[in-house]
């Protein structure tokens, strides 16, 4: 974080600000490449519910890697701009070198937490995130601030998940995980991880305190993308509920490949001709700054 950042007393989402740095992140830039395939079709679904057009000014919330940051960037062109922003230093370090490469001059970045950060006002057309908006600490109080930072008649777009029983891309990983493991410790309800925003009368009660209006959830079933059941369980292990309680429990390496290799033969019956098509289920969030 640069210098200009809260004192740690004073930033809410501390432990999200290390886990991202030192955990999820990293080990984000290590899947590379696979991930934004894997994503694909949910980002289609992002980017027309948020409407970009040429010339607009667009920030990403939690821009991660920047994949949604350089498609917004192709749809604003020359005479638009985008800012993503981010708590991750190493996957802030991957946007910025996917943008020198590409020779981008409509884009910046800011490693800083968007709850917090002081956003010039009125500032952008368009927000937009993808499962980047679920891990504030007190959500309607970002939310106020991404509100004051955008211009009136703005539109706010993003995609979070749907409950874990909607995913069985989670959910099926969880469910060996914790036959192996013991079920996961209760969290606190609404707690910032992946499902903070799965109850959609939830969602919508944040974004109406936050000032924003004309609020549309759109709850769509849609397909991750993998290679191979073996691949995909990898990344189960690496990423997600089940990998979280695949950490907290340090199982035996022996345990750990059993887990895997369970979740694997689960995964096969969604494979066909080199492609793995996992279900899952999200929220698609659109909302408005009126006049």
């Amino acid at each position: 974080m640069s210098s200009a950042a809260p004192a740690a007393a004073a930033r809410p989402n501390a432990a999200q600000i290390e886990y991202w740095n030192l955990v999820a992140g990293p080990r984000w830039v290590g899947i590379g490449a696979g991930l934004d395939n894997r994503m694909a079709r949910v980002h289609e679904r992002l980017l027309a519910a948020a409407s970009i057009d040429a010339g607009h000014s667009v920030l990403d919330v939690g821009c991660g890697t920047g994949t949604t940051t350089l498609a917004c960037a192709a749809r604003v062109g020359n005479a638009g701009r985008v800012t993503g922003i981010d708590v991750s230093a190493p996957m802030l370090e991957v946007a910025r070198r996917r943008i020198a490469d590409r020779g981008l001059a409509n884009v910046s970045l800011i490693e800083a937490d968007a709850s917090l950060h002081p956003f010039a006002p009125h500032g952008f057309d368009r927000i937009v995130s993808r499962f980047g908006v679920m891990f504030f600490a007190d959500p309607v109080s970002a939310f106020r601030n991404l509100f004051a930072a955008m211009r009136t008649d703005g539109v706010l777009a993003f995609v979070c998940w749907a409950p874990l029983a909607d995913n069985p891309f989670w959910r099926i990983p969880v469910e060996i995980a914790e036959r192996a493991l013991g079920p996961r410790a209760p969290e606190p309800e609404r707690a910032p991880g992946p499902m903070a925003f799965s109850d959609v009368t939830w969602v919508r009660f944040i974004l109406e305190s936050a000032g924003f209006c004309r609020v549309g959830v759109a709850t769509e079933a849609v397909s991750i993308i993998g290679e191979t059941p073996d691949e995909e369980a990898g990344f189960a292990c690496r990423m997600g509920p089940a990998a979280r309680l695949i950490e907290e429990r340090a199982p035996s390496a022996a345990l750990r490949d059993s887990i895997c290799r369970e979740i694997a033969a689960s995964f096969a019956s969604f494979a066909s001709a080199g492609t793995t098509l996992l279900p899952a289920t999200v929220h698609v969030v659109t909302a408005e700054r009126a006049a």
